[in-house]
Order: structure tokens, then sequence, then C-alpha cells
């Protein structure tokens, strides 16, 4: 099978026959999958967090639980894992497993559910822009590497499917850390090219019945592609799944970082099979306006330029509880919980949108600045609520 190869094929709902029809008829294009009798096959799945299937953050349980079913009629042993947003342990695991089927796919076929905590330090010496990585235990317990990606457009890096899937192999919390070291958005997206090639991931299977666009990868709106998509080559995955939901790779960071590289030009010839090879759709996908691409100027310009010219977090503090969720995974450590409301400092927010992806109670949402002055006088007034 050609590395430069993508198949996709039509499928108009979770229905479970005709999707495991599906990835029967992609599993079987890859030979690797032919004799996989005894084998454990990890299925590295998008658990964002506990959120409820039809909000289509999270890779959907009917498309895992066909993955599920045709790997354990080749005579395999899923094992479904991932490291959701926020703290890593079995009580958080099993709350996201419950909320997004998981627990229900595993009930009914059998299939292991992770709940492996432990991470190690791993050298990747060919990494291009990252030499090492913090990952879970679970990525190395397994003979093969299924990723089940979902179609998202993403606050930060454009567009989370192939090449953004496996930050999920970074344990809980040592994302934030992954954050403070590349606030900038192209910067992020090379780390995350380093660690999807670490990881070695046999096959790409995308979960692309129904997607996400505008606030990705978790406040966005859901739409519908009706395609599922498979192959190796992550970087060649997220490009032709630009050209078919209309995103513009050019101004996608995940895509510039990959044409910085040299793993794809914008241009690239591709190679698609499948019966619905020429989907495009008709009504493009509303991008992620997020942080933006500011990365030719000095970085003291540039940090002016992303507070001016990028859209900013806000906390309702209507929907605020004040639980913390955003206060513990900001990676600028600009936000704090007080008098039972979170509070964010904006010289210090680095504009990384995890507060806006993780809050479970949808408090904080995202708006542009009309002045650099703006962020002088909330610092201000922060500053003066803290002393109150």
């Amino acid at each position: 099978m050609m590395k430069r190869t993508v198949h996709v094929t039509g499928c108009d709902k979770y229905e479970l026959d005709g999707v495991r029809h599906q990835i029967r008829e992609h599993l079987d294009r890859y030979r690797k999958f032919s004799d996989i009798e005894g084998s454990r096959v990890l299925l590295k799945i998008n658990l964002l967090g506990a959120m409820e299937p039809e909000k289509a953050v999270t890779t959907h349980p009917v498309f895992v639980k066909a993955v599920v079913l045709e790997l354990q009629e080749r005579g395999a042993i899923p094992i479904i894992a991932d490291s959701p947003g926020g703290l890593f342990n079995a009580t958080m695991l099993k709350r996201a497993y419950y909320t997004t089927g998981m627990t229900s796919v595993s009930e009914e076929t059998g299939a292991r559910l992770n709940y492996d905590t432990g991470s190690h330090i791993e050298k990747y010496t060919g990494g291009s822009f990252v030499k090492s990585f913090n990952v879970c235990n679970y990525l190395r317990n397994c003979d093969l590497v299924i990723a089940l990606p979902k179609i998202k457009t993403h606050m930060f890096c454009g567009l989370t499917c192939a090449s953004k899937i496996m930050f999920g192999v970074v344990p809980g919390m040592e994302k934030v850390k992954y954050h403070t070291r590349f606030p900038d958005t192209v910067d992020f997206s090379r780390m995350l090219l380093d660690l999807t090639e670490l990881c070695r991931v046999d096959l790409f299977l995308v979960d692309g019945i129904i997607g996400m666009d505008g606030k990705g990868p978790s406040r966005g709106d859901p739409r519908n592609i009706r395609a599922i998509v498979s192959g190796t080559d992550h970087t060649i995955i997220d490009l032709q799944v630009c050209r078919m939901t209309g995103l513009k790779p050019e101004k996608t960071p995940i895509m510039i970082a990959a044409e910085e590289q040299g793993l794809i030009t914008f241009d690239q010839e591709i190679l698609v099979t499948g019966d619905k090879k020429g989907l495009r759709l008709k009504k493009a996908f509303k991008p992620a306006k997020g942080g933006g691409i500011i990365t030719d100027p000095p970085r003291y310009l540039r940090d002016i330029m992303v507070r001016i010219a990028t859209r900013k977090p806000i906390i309702s503090h209507r929907k605020c509880v004040g639980c913390g969720v955003c206060r513990d995974n900001c990676a600028g450590e600009a936000i704090t919980v007080i008098k039972g409301k979170a509070r964010i400092q904006y010289s210090k927010c680095i504009r990384c949108y995890c507060c806006h992806e993780l809050c479970p109670h949808g408090a904080v949402y995202l708006t542009i600045n009309e002045s650099g002055l703006v962020n002088y006088i909330e610092d201000k007034a922060y500053n003066h609520f803290i002393k109150v």
C-alpha cells in the first residue's frame, strides 16, 4: 500500500451494520491487518472529555464498536485507550468512558478499556523539532496501533484529525507543559508532527460521518460529512480532509507546519481511492477562528500583535461554577478562582484556548480584542479585584 494513498468511502449514519461493512473494506486494504490473530491492537480514540456522542466531540461509540467487532473477527484483541484533557486517573477515565459510550462498547463486545495511567519518557532522535516526549504506557503495551480520529476544526491548530489525535498519548496535565513550551500555533503543530511520528501508528481510521466546524474541538457545530477515511500517512490524510471540507491548508497551522517541514506541499498530488474519492462539501467548513498565525515579526512584537489581533477567552460568570478545570489546565498560569468564579489575567494568557476547550460547563467563550489597551485595563481590574 502506497503511503501517499487515502481511501474514502461513504457512510451516511451511525448504523452498526453499515459502519461495520465500511470498516471491513478499509481494513482489507492493508496487508498488515490480514493476519492479526492474537495481536493486541490499541484503538487510540478521541476522548477529549466526558461528553455525549451526539455533541460530535469524541469518536462515536458505534464507529468504535464496528472497529472492535471487525478486529475480533480477525482474532485480534482490541484495547480502547486515550488520555483526556485534565486529570489522568481512573476516576476521570471511568467518567469519560461512560459518558462517551465507550463503557457500553466494552460491555457489549468484551473489548478492554485502558486504566493504566502510567507514563514514561521516550527519546526521538528523528524529531525535527522535539527530541523526547512523555507518553502513556498504554502506547507500547500493544502489537499494533490504530488511531480513530474525528474530523473537527481546532481553535489552536486549525484542524484536529490524524496529526492531532496522538496528543492524547501525552498523559493528562503534562499536556499543559507542551502548551507552555510552544505557545505559537505553528511551533505547537511542529511538536505534534514529531509526536505522531514517534507513535508509529499502523493505521488511521477517521470518523468522518459527522464532524465539527466552527469553534472546535469541543464547542463547534456538528456537520454531516458522511465519510470514513483511512491511510497510513497522517499529513496526507489531513491534507485530503482539508480539501474535502473546504478548509484552506495554507491558513491551517498543522498544515503550515507540515509544509515547512517538507512533509507535504499545499498542491500535493494524492492518490485517493474509494467510492467517495471526489467528495467535496458543497458548503465549506467554518474555520475555527483562534490564535491566528503570526510568525514573522520579532517575538516581542509578535506577542503584542497576538494580544491585539487574536481572540481571547472570556469567562461567563453566569455559567462559571468555580470548578477550577480551566485554572488547572491553563498553560500560562493566567487563571485563578476567586470568590467562586474564574478570573483571567490577560498579560499571562498565551491563547492556547485549553480553558475554552475543557470547561465542562461551557462558561468560556472567545471574542476578538478591539484594542491592545483592553488587556491593560482588564489586568488593572484583575489586580484590583484580587486585593478586594
